[in-house]
C-alpha cells in the first residue's frame, strides 16, 4: 500500500504458459456463461486474482493484455497437489 491506502501493483513475472486463441463459452463462478478468446494453462502452483492480468505475445509479434474473467485449480487425480492452473480472459 502507498503512502494514501492504495495497492500497488505487483512486480512483472514472466512465466512459461500455452495460450489458445480461440472464443469460447465458459461459466464463472456465479454460474454465467461468459465468452473468452484466450485460455492460459500455467503448470504448477500459481497464484491468481481475478483482478489480475497477463501480458501475452502471440505469433504475429502482437502484445496483448489478457484480463483475467474466470479460472480453475485443476489437481492431480485424488491428491491437492496442484497439476496447472488455467485463466480464462
Amino acid at each position: 500500500m502507498d503512502e494514501w491506502g492504495r495497492p500497488i501493483p505487483a512486480d512483472p513475472v514472466v512465466k512459461d504458459a500455452k495460450v489458445v486463441e480461440e472464443q469460447k463459452l465458459v461459466k464463472n463462478a456465479r454460474g454465467e456463461d461468459i465468452q473468452v478468446a484466450y485460455t492460459v494453462y500455467l503448470e504448477g502452483v500459481n497464484a491468481v486474482g481475478m483482478d489480475d492480468w497477463l501480458m501475452y505475445t502471440n505469433a504475429l509479434d502482437i502484445e496483448i493484455r489478457i484480463e483475467v474473467k474466470h479460472y480453475e485449480i485443476r489437481k492431480y487425480l485424488g491428491t491437492d497437489d496442484v497439476k496447472e492452473v488455467v485463466l480464462y480472459g
